[in-house]
């Protein structure tokens, strides 16, 4: 009977510390969910907040590129159409005399100013359009403009848009244009018709098919004379040769000079933009 109720008593201990040992089991199982669960809630949060950031930048995009658009669809430049032109010494090639100039960094438009640009100032402003000469409008480099009407519409884009817009000097113009070259056209010192728009009786559609120099910009040689902001006496400094021109009017350094109020045929502009200033 002893010996009975001593195997009894072990096997009630031994059920007791079986079943003391499952509650500690349950409670560090318990805990472990616990924890498992807070992780698994942290985890959603930040995967949500990170979805919501994702849907954030989404949505930021979408305006940016929305706005782009509106811009575009109104005044026919958009980011697109703006390439930056890196810092650097600008040297006369040629005059070695003339101390170099140090040229800030900017950003230039890709091609000349076209005419569905211009058209959208002159509505805005209710001027009356320039001619085209009958050979197109749209994408062709607008002409028959003066120095004047150039530097108003630099000014009208800044004011609509908050960009700060100008007319090239013409070191900046031909910094540009040469792109760290030092031949007499970007592409070579040998004058390459497929490069340039000359002697063609009329503007080209631009960029068109000429390639764009290594600046990413395109009619640098021909198509139109560009004004620039510069002086020489009374007379502004045209750039870059037109369709009118043989190939020795269209190098980087050739140069043109006008009064400020006349205009012709074979002028146009190209703006630049300060992005340091908007």
């Amino acid at each position: 009977m002893q010996k009975f109720m001593c195997v009894r008593l072990s096997k009630i201990m031994n059920n007791k510390q079986q079943l003391t040992f499952l509650k500690k089991e349950v409670i560090r199982l318990k805990q472990a969910l616990k924890e498992k669960d807070k992780a698994l809630n942290k985890c959603i949060k930040q995967s949500s907040k990170k979805m919501s950031q994702k849907d954030e930048q989404q949505k930021s995009q979408n305006n940016v590129l929305e706005k782009q658009n509106e811009q575009y669809n109104h005044y026919k430049i958009c980011e697109a159409n703006w390439v930056k032109i890196p810092e650097g010494l600008f040297y006369h090639v040629g005059h070695e005399d003339i101390p170099e100039v140090k040229i800030a960094s900017f950003e230039m438009l890709t091609t000349p100013v076209t005419f569905e640009m211009y058209d959208r100032f002159c509505a805005d402003t209710h001027q009356q359009p320039p001619s085209d000469n009958g050979w197109g409008r749209e994408n062709r480099p607008v002409i028959n403009i003066n120095y004047q009407n150039a530097k108003d519409y630099a000014q009208w884009l800044s004011k609509q848009t908050g960009w700060h817009c100008q007319l090239p000097s013409e070191e900046q113009w031909e910094y540009a244009c040469r792109a760290n070259t030092v031949t007499h056209y970007w592409y070579g010192d040998t004058p390459d018709p497929r490069m340039m728009v000359m002697a063609t009786g009329k503007t080209m559609p631009t960029p068109g098919h000429r390639l764009a120099n290594p600046w990413a910009l395109y009619d640098m040689h021909g198509n139109v004379w560009e004004w620039t902001s510069s002086f020489k006496g009374d007379d502004v400094i045209l750039c870059g040769g037109s369709w009118y021109n043989k190939a020795n009017w269209l190098t980087s350094n050739a140069r043109n000079i006008s009064y400020p109020d006349f205009c012709n045929n074979n002028w146009g502009f190209r703006i630049l933009r300060i992005k340091s200033v908007i």
